[in-house]
């Protein structure tokens, strides 16, 4: 760390010593910049309900976040963690719809995983000080690359590069040992148009749950070379991320009994019957984004925006396993050491997966007068592996440790072409219309971890048209109304081990919004009614592998109201809140429970239906808020006291009480002070107490399933929860050259 260290502060001050030319044109640079995402962008005032966030407003108050928490004060947004911190394994959810539904990308290009649809922000440490800005977009939205927006979609733009050289360093300590330390720098633009930014992190903590370690490094370098109308990027992203398996969730008894903080993952009982812990019970991965971006003003009218990307991961699990049978298990004869035969071992297991995805966009930009087109497409190619590997066997009589016990493949290619155009009539009357073809070729192959021979295809052809309109009235009022059709696939665990036939899904979105922005006050409220056909909702189940299991139901709908407002009545004080109310119900839904003789068998007798009418979509409350205020008392001092409300949800899909979690109440508080000095630059210094009211609160649940005992006995409910972190503290020393 240290030789790291001291390499990238050499880095920096030479960047420091390069003087960089005056910039003359600087309007033209930033609008370079910003064609780089303009195909998978809105405007201000599109018929779209969007948020959007600048390098700034995403530093602020971000020690080391992953990026749900940096997001969580959007509308409709809920942030939660695995291991109870904002790093780690973290997720979220926008007006209910879960991570795999969102798209995300960055600088255009695709970044969710292809097999599950995710982003998994685990595998990405620190981005959140790599981005100049993010856009949400909330329902359909705009078409986009990759996987399908099939609720929101989130675009994320990397830094850009600064007119002048730039030297930053950093380090934040915290609750349960966390640390922070982050190094950038910059040459500024040169003379000949060139430019090179960089950014080393290291990310290193105990997690509030026990086992929720981390211990992250992330890196970005990005080349770019300006003219007056052309942009050429290279950007390098590296993630290596080791953190302990913190997915497996605390039973309610267990928290009763152990605490809140009680993991069981790793613990194992030794021959001599103590209670032990395998203290590599870990999830790590190595992640690889290259990205080439070009963007040239090919006239006053047509701008070209052409992108390839190659995205590299690799990484395993590794868990003790106990007393596992060797033939059962992993294929394996029985092993014969010291003339004692062996049918039963403990064994170290690591769960494998490669990929390679690669990706290309292209993008042509018309406007004129009261016309503005875009045109495109992108085309992706994914292949991927996973198998399994003993590197550890209690009694082993020739078992190597290259041995697969399990191989799986698949293969990924997404086609995507599409058409967009916006036309204003009129001064005041702006009309939206898009149509965007997506074709999917999916393939699986191989024999899973349970011996399945997986073998199959898919094919998937989708029209998703979109149309919206805005217009303009009196003074800072606006009205927008927009339509648009989403498809979407299901996903490779979706496919392999849900036991039953999973067919796509779609949504009809409606929206219908007003926006009123002034110097003082910004208001904006928005409609919403998504109608889904097919629509595939989390059980709250997991596969064997940690991954969240999904059933089609045939009709339902998410319908709700979102008021965002901004109050700056001084310019010492700004007041930000927003609130989402809403419904979101299946119909017509049926639920399955096996029916055990009573609670010590294990055979199952029968099958009980129960019908509802209408039941709730699980993880989906429906009242969720934020609010902020901010207060500068003195020039550069800022106090921040923010707040998140999130009603309460089910965690699967029968309105059952007993898989319901509480609302919740969090509050963070964030005091900074910049201290501007003639010779050391400027020294940020920050203070973060994060839920400061020291809530007690359960951010996230899952379930194996309700057991039903015909001699009479209580259903049981095998439940899993998440607490989240109570009060905690982080402070941290920035300087800026």
């Amino acid at each position: 760390m240290k030789k790291e260290l001291l390499s990238f502060m050499f880095l920096m001050q030479s960047a420091i010593t390069i003087h960089a030319a005056e910039i003359s044109d600087t309007i033209k640079q930033v609008k370079l910049e910003e064609i780089v995402v303009s195909a998978v962008r809105v405007g201000q005032n599109a018929p779209v309900a969007h948020s959007n966030l600048n390098e700034q407003q995403i530093k602020a108050d971000n020690a080391g976040k992953n990026l749900p928490y940096v997001l969580q004060l959007m509308p409709s947004v809920v942030a939660y963690s695995e291991g109870g911190t904002p790093i780690g394994n973290t997720s979220l959810r926008i007006r209910g719809t879960d991570a795999t539904r969102i798209n995300v990308t960055l600088n255009g290009m695709p970044i969710n995983n292809p097999e599950s649809q995710e982003t998994f922000w685990v595998n990405l440490p620190d981005l959140s000080n790599s981005l100049q800005s993010v856009q949400v977009q909330r329902g359909v939205g705009t078409s986009t690359n990759g996987t399908a927006s099939f609720g929101a979609a989130i675009s994320l733009k990397s830094t850009g590069s600064r007119p002048q050289a730039y030297g930053e360093a950093s380090t934040a300590v915290g609750s349960y040992n966390a640390s922070i330390s982050t190094i950038a720098a910059g040459t500024g633009i040169l003379k000949n148009g060139l430019s090179v930014d960089g950014r080393y992190s290291r990310t290193t903590g105990d997690g509030y749950i026990r086992n929720g370690k981390v211990d992250h490094k992330s890196g970005y370098i990005s080349l770019s070379h300006y003219t007056d109308q052309q942009l050429i990027k290279l950007i390098y992203i590296n993630g290596i991320q080791h953190t302990g398996i913190t997915w497996n969730g605390i039973s309610p008894a267990n928290m009763k009994k152990y605490g809140r903080r009680y993991n069981n993952a790793g613990q194992y009982t030794d021959d001599a019957g103590n209670v032990r812990y395998y203290d590599n019970e870990t999830d790590n991965y190595y992640s690889n984004i290259v990205q080439a971006l070009y963007t040239r003003h090919l006239t006053d009218r047509f701008s070209l925006n052409a992108n390839f990307g190659y995205n590299n991961g690799y990484g395993y699990a590794e868990s003790y396993k106990k007393n596992r049978e060797f033939y059962k298990d992993f294929r394996l004869q029985p092993q014969v050491v010291n003339k004692i035969t062996y049918n039963f071992s403990d064994v170290v297991r690591r769960k494998y997966l490669s990929n390679n995805f690669y990706m290309g966009s292209l993008s042509l930009d018309y406007n004129k007068n009261k016309l503005a087109v875009t045109a495109g497409g992108s085309y992706s190619y994914y292949d991927g592996s996973h198998y399994g590997k003993l590197p550890w066997v209690k009694h082993n009589q020739n078992i190597s440790p290259d041995y697969k016990y399990y191989v799986e493949g698949d293969s990924k290619r997404d086609l995507n072409l599409f058409t967009k155009a916006q036309y204003s009539p009129l001064a005041s009357l702006s009309l939206f219309g898009e149509v965007q073809y997506r074709y999917v070729d999916y393939r699986i192959d191989g024999i899973d971890d349970e011996f399945v021979d997986i073998a199959q295809s898919h094919y998937y052809n989708y029209f998703n048209p979109k149309v919206g309109a805005s217009y303009n009235f009196m003074t800072n009022n606006e009205l927008y109304a927009s339509f648009g059709i989403a498809n979407r696939e299901p996903q490779r665990v979706d496919l392999k081990d849900v036991k039953q036939e999973m067919k796509s899904e779609r949504l009809y979105d409606y929206e219908f919004g007003y926006r009123f922005n002034s110097e003082q006050i910004r208001l904006e409220t928005n409609l919403y009614y998504m109608d889904y056909k097919d629509q595939m909702v989390q059980t709250g189940k997991l596969s064997n592998s940690g991954y969240r299991l999904q059933q089609n139901v045939p009709d339902s709908y998410r319908m709700g109201i979102e008021i965002s407002a901004a109050y700056t009545p001084f310019n010492w004080l700004l007041i930000n809140a927003n609130s989402t109310v809403s419904r979101n119900k299946i119909k017509n839904y049926t639920a399955y429970y096996d029916v055990y003789e009573n609670p010590k068998s294990s055979a199952i007798i029968r099958r009980d239906e129960e019908f509802k009418k209408s039941t709730d979509i699980s993880y989906s409350p429906n009242i969720t808020g934020s609010g902020m205020i901010t207060v500068i008392p003195v020039k550069d001092l800022k106090l921040s006291l923010t707040g998140k409300y999130v009603g309460k949800m089910y965690f699967d899909n029968t309105s059952n009480k007993e898989k319901r979690l509480d609302d919740y109440f969090v509050s963070d508080f964030t005091a900074s002070y910049t201290l501007n000095t003639q010779k050391f630059g400027k020294i940020d210094l920050q203070f973060f107490v994060y839920n400061i009211f020291d809530k007690k609160y359960i951010g996230n649940a899952i379930t194996y399933g309700t057991y039903r005992y015909a001699d009479g006995s209580a259903d049981f409910h095998d439940i899993r929860l998440f607490p989240q972190a109570t009060c905690n503290i982080m402070g941290r020393v920035g300087i800026r050259f």
